[in-house]
């Protein structure tokens, strides 16, 4: 996983404020340490999050680790399961906090 320590708490922690419950993913190229580069691919299961809070998230990860690109897909539980591109993605992706 091509994530500092900082970079992890920092994702964490800008979601759980908004959903302490939310089931929290890195997808994507960062998932590959043999990979250089890439953008953070963040997926979030929660039942409460909404599009504003989204924004909000983000904001809040630019100014705790700086300015990156960051994709972060929110779905429901039931969404996640029904959803097929998830569930191919979901098989590399690494879990970052699950409460």
């Amino acid at each position: 996983m091509r994530l500092s320590n900082e970079e992890k708490k920092a994702i964490i922690e800008s979601i759980q404020q908004f959903d302490p419950s939310a089931k929290i993913y890195l997808f994507g190229s960062r998932v590959d340490d043999h990979q250089k580069g890439g953008d953070i691919d963040i997926f979030v299961i929660s039942e409460l999050l909404t599009f504003h809070q989204k924004i909000e998230i983000l904001v809040i990860l630019e100014q705790k680790i700086g300015e990156q690109k960051i994709d972060l897909l929110i779905k429901t539980s039931k969404d996640a399961k029904e959803d097929l591109f998830v569930k191919t993605f979901l098989k590399k992706a690494i879990l970052l906090s699950m409460v």
